[in-house]
């Protein structure tokens, strides 16, 4: 799969894009290709600087750890960047492409966090794909409320019941250890 997605981004044009970003000289040239290429591409190739980065690991950050970041979306800290920006009306597709731009622009072990309360559940997990390591948000209902204190779900017929909050948190690191990752949920953000 890896010369597949070599080819990928090299026909899409972006092996100057790799050369530069390596050795530290991304310019505005390279930016604007970035803006203009086959988003599935720019995806791999972020996907894939993400791995190098920092590896397989999502930390995911949750309920109370949620309010200490609000303010901070769209800013970069240098070792962190959050994104959507709060009053953000990006499309899901510019927001990859932004979580994509990201990773590829930034610096090495630098953190890109997406925001699942104000993008989405599912907006946030394809974001993964595009170079993102860390999630954020308030888990919440499929209704997008969020769970009352001690509220109870059960899976299947005869499940028994348990605590809310703990059932979409394993779900969401189900998905995650599915799609080759390594779930982390972090009490505090940094």
């Amino acid at each position: 799969m890896s010369s597949l997605v070599d080819r990928a981004i090299d026909a899409a044009g972006l092996g100057p894009v790799v050369a530069a970003r390596r050795a530290r000289a991304l310019g505005e040239a390279h930016l604007a290709q970035l803006r203009c290429a086959d988003l599935l591409a720019v995806g791999a190739l972020a996907d894939r600087l993400r791995a190098e980065d920092v590896g397989d690991e999502v930390r995911i950050y949750t309920d109370a750890s949620v309010s200490s970041i609000a303010g901070d979306e769209g800013r970069d800290e240098g070792r962190l960047v959050i994104l959507p920006g709060a009053g953000s009306e990006l499309t899901g597709l510019e927001l990859l492409r932004e979580v994509a731009l990201a990773r590829i622009t930034g610096l090495a072990q630098r953190n890109v966090r997406v925001n699942f309360t104000t993008c989405g559940m599912e907006l946030a997990q394809v974001a993964l794909g595009f170079g993102a390591n860390e999630l954020a948000g308030q888990i919440a209902s499929k209704r997008g409320l969020p769970f009352a204190e001690g509220e109870l779900l059960g899976v299947g017929k005869r499940s028994r019941l348990v605590a809310a909050h703990l059932v979409k948190q394993s779900e969401l690191s189900g998905f995650l250890q599915r799609a080759g990752r390594t779930p982390r949920f972090v009490q505090e953000a940094t």
